[in-house]
């Protein structure tokens, strides 16, 4: 038997918390990560090019070049980063679209970058403090206020020649003037969208392994699953398969071994973790398998994800570890962070509470085109 405790306990932990990490529903999905306005209720607007563009962003597509660059309207206070406004501008259309990683900075100045900002409705400006230089790794910056007189933002460039679609543009200000990234977005097949460093992941690229009774197994079974049988929490883009972060596996048994004793959710935040789930189940597979069963029908009789199940199916490319107790079947799942220096300083520092056990994940790098299989056709998109 399967026991699962209940997701709404991590969200009223961390949102009493008073700190600036992601304030979760109890649904169990995370916020963008700045605070500001809801997004959501914004209407979606259409590019030139015929391409939804969601609520909240602003997107201009190059036919030429094939890049939409977006910027979020209400600015990167507290991020997130170009990785996340890519996926949540552009998700609704039946092609998912990734940021361009390492993308060359070809618009350095703004006489050359004047193209792009016209195309997202502004002209630039030379700003104060760093300018020309972005107070950010590998970012075009824009002030997220636009001068109503002249149309004009103020504009700052990277210094760097590789745009960074992970930099987290933090809450840089000049005498109060925030300000937004304006990010490069491609098409890219599900099965290369997400890439990622081995270690501290399993992998260097997430692709679809379904078969087996892994953890990431699993879950990457019912992300497939949703998107074949247009389960409403896929997007038209579609949900990329997820990756483990292995190296926060001992660090999670320590948190699970904890919980397990003095109640759920007593470590939480102790490996870096902003989002987590606890359930009791013979493998993780199982528990896996209850967080899904929590799906249930809405007012109107729709089916959806409620409790633990959330961020199985969160869109975009993301990332979890999980850890077990020694003597018991409790389980902790940490979604939506790979905090590796944090698991590391814990262990280091308490080396009698991180552990494996025979059901552990491999240390070792998996070769993503091993074994891999065909992504899902997702409903609706043919």
């Amino acid at each position: 038997m399967t026991r699962a405790v209940t997701f709404m306990a991590v969200a009223l932990l961390v949102s009493g918390c008073g700190d600036s990490d992601d304030a979760d529903d109890a649904s169990g999905t995370a916020g963008d990560g700045d605070s500001g306005s809801e997004v959501e209720a914004a209407e979606p607007t259409v590019t030139a090019g015929g391409l939804t563009c969601a609520g909240g962003y602003t997107c201009n597509d190059s036919p030429d070049s094939g890049v939409v660059w977006v910027m979020k309207d209400d600015g990167n206070v507290n991020g997130p980063t170009c990785k996340d406004v890519c996926e949540r501008a552009l998700s609704d259309n039946c092609e998912f679209r990734g940021c361009d990683d390492g993308r060359e900075v070809a618009h350095p100045d703004i006489d050359s970058f004047a193209p792009i900002a016209e195309g997202l409705g502004f002209s630039c400006r030379e700003g104060g403090c760093w300018w020309p230089d972005a107070p950010a790794e590998g970012l075009y910056l824009v002030s997220i206020a636009t001068d109503e007189t002249d149309g004009t933002k103020s504009c700052f460039f990277p210094t760097e020649t590789a745009l960074s679609c992970g930099t987290h543009p933090g809450n840089a200000n000049c005498y109060g003037e925030r300000y937004a990234a304006v990010c490069p977005c491609v098409p890219k097949a599900l099965d290369q969208a997400c890439e990622w460093e081995c270690g501290p992941h399993h992998t260097t690229r997430s692709t679809w392994k379904t078969g087996g009774t892994s953890c990431v197994e699993r879950i990457n079974y019912w992300r497939k699953r949703a998107c074949e049988e247009g389960w409403v929490e896929c997007p038209a883009a579609g949900l990329p398969p997820m990756a483990e972060c292995t190296a926060c596996h001992a660090c999670v048994n320590s948190e699970a071994e904890h919980d397990s004793e003095y109640g759920a959710h007593a470590s939480f935040k102790r490996c870096g973790e902003r989002v987590q789930g606890e359930g009791g189940g013979a493998t993780c597979a199982d528990v896996i398998d209850s967080f899904i069963s929590e799906r249930a029908p809405d007012n109107d009789g729709v089916m959806r994800c409620e409790g633990h199940c959330g961020p199985i199916l969160s869109p975009g490319c993301q990332t979890f570890s999980w850890g077990k107790a020694r003597d018991s079947n409790f389980h902790t799942l940490n979604w939506r962070s790979c905090n590796a220096e944090a698991c590391e300083t814990y262990c280091d520092e308490n080396a009698g509470d991180c552990f494996t056990h025979d059901s552990s994940p491999d240390l070792t790098c998996d070769d993503p085109d091993t074994g891999a299989e065909p992504g899902p056709v997702t409903l609706g998109c043919g």
